[in-house]
C-alpha cells in the first residue's frame, strides 16, 4: 500500500499541494487527475524521492520513506518504477539494449544474461519481434511499450505512469491501457496513473482522485465521478469550456 499523508509542497510563493492525503491499495490501478499544473506529477515524484514535501509523510508498505537519503532511495526505486511521459530511450541503442541496461547496472549480469532478461520483458509487452530495431524506427506507442518493459526489469511492486497515453493515436493508447490493466490483473502490480485522458480514466481505473487548487476534490471509484453533482467535477469529466474551473 502507498499512503500520502497531509502532503504540502510549494515552489517559492506558489502553493502546489495543500494537505493532500491519499491511499493506494496494492494491486489496484489508481488514477490521479486534474488540469495541467494541478500538481499531479509533483505528488507522485515524492514517492521516488525526486521531490521532498515541505510537510507530511509518505508511507510505502508500512515504511516511512519521507526523509530517506538519495542513497537509501535506490532500493525504493527498485520497488517503485516510473514511466515518464516521454519514453526517454537512448536513440543510439537498440530496443533490447535499452531494456537490458537496468539489468546490467543493478544486477551486474553478463551481457548475454541481461539481453535474455530484456527479451523476456519485451515479450511481456509484445515487442520481442522488434527487439533489434532502434527507437527512431518505431512509433510513439511502441516506444511507450518499450519504456514500460524497461521499468519492469527490476520486478517493481509499484509503477507510476506519467501521462502514458498523451500524444498517442487512439489504437496505441488503447494498447497501453490494456497493458496497464494486465499488469494489475496478471501480476498484481500496483499502478498510479497521472492523466487527464478521460477514455483511459473511465476505461481502466479502479479508483480516481482529482486534485484541484492543491487539494483533493474527490477520491472514489469511477462511478462516484460520473454521478457527482459537483460542478467542478462535472465540468472536468465533460470537457466543458465554461464552468467554475479556471481554464
Amino acid at each position: 500500500m502507498i499512503e500520502f499523508k497531509n502532503i504540502r509542497k510549494s515552489f517559492g510563493a506558489k502553493l502546489i499541494l495543500d494537505d493532500v492525503s491519499l491511499s493506494v491499495e496494492t494491486g489496484s490501478i489508481f488514477f490521479i487527475i486534474g488540469t495541467s499544473g494541478a500538481g499531479k506529477s509533483v505528488l507522485v515524484k515524492h514517492l521516488i524521492g525526486l521531490l521532498k514535501p515541505d510537510s507530511g509523510r509518505i508511507i510505502l508498505d508500512g515504511e516511512d520513506i519521507t526523509n530517506l537519503s538519495e542513497k537509501e532511495f535506490f532500493r525504493i526505486r527498485k520497488k517503485c518504477a516510473m514511466v515518464f511521459q516521454h519514453s526517454t530511450l537512448f536513440d543510439s541503442m537498440t530496443l533490447i539494449e535499452n531494456v537490458a541496461l537496468p539489468l546490467r547496472k543493478h544486477f551486474r549480469l553478463t551481457q548475454k544474461q541481461a539481453l535474455d532478461g530484456a527479451m523476456a520483458r519485451l515479450g511481456q509487452v509484445n515487442m520481442e519481434g522488434m527487439a533489434f530495431r532502434y527507437p527512431a524506427d518505431i512509433g510513439d506507442g511502441l516506444r511507450k511499450r518499450v519504456a514500460i518493459a524497461r521499468a519492469l526489469t527490476l520486478d517493481p511492486d509499484f509503477v507510476i505512469f506519467d501521462e502514458p497515453t498523451t500524444g498517442l493515436d487512439p489504437l496505441a493508447a488503447i494498447n497501453v491501457d490494456r497493458l496497464i490493466r494486465n499488469l494489475a490483473d496478471e501480476h498484481n502490480v500496483t499502478s498510479i496513473v497521472v492523466s487527464h485522458d478521460l477514455r483511459s480514466i473511465f476505461g481502466i481505473a479502479d479508483r480516481i482522485a482529482m486534485i484541484y487548487k492543491g487539494r483533493i476534490r474527490l477520491d472514489g471509484p469511477p462511478d462516484a465521478f460520473q454521478e457527482s453533482e459537483d460542478p467542478v467535477i462535472r465540468q472536468f469529466i465533460r470537457g466543458e469550456a465554461h464552468g467554475p474551473m479556471e481554464i
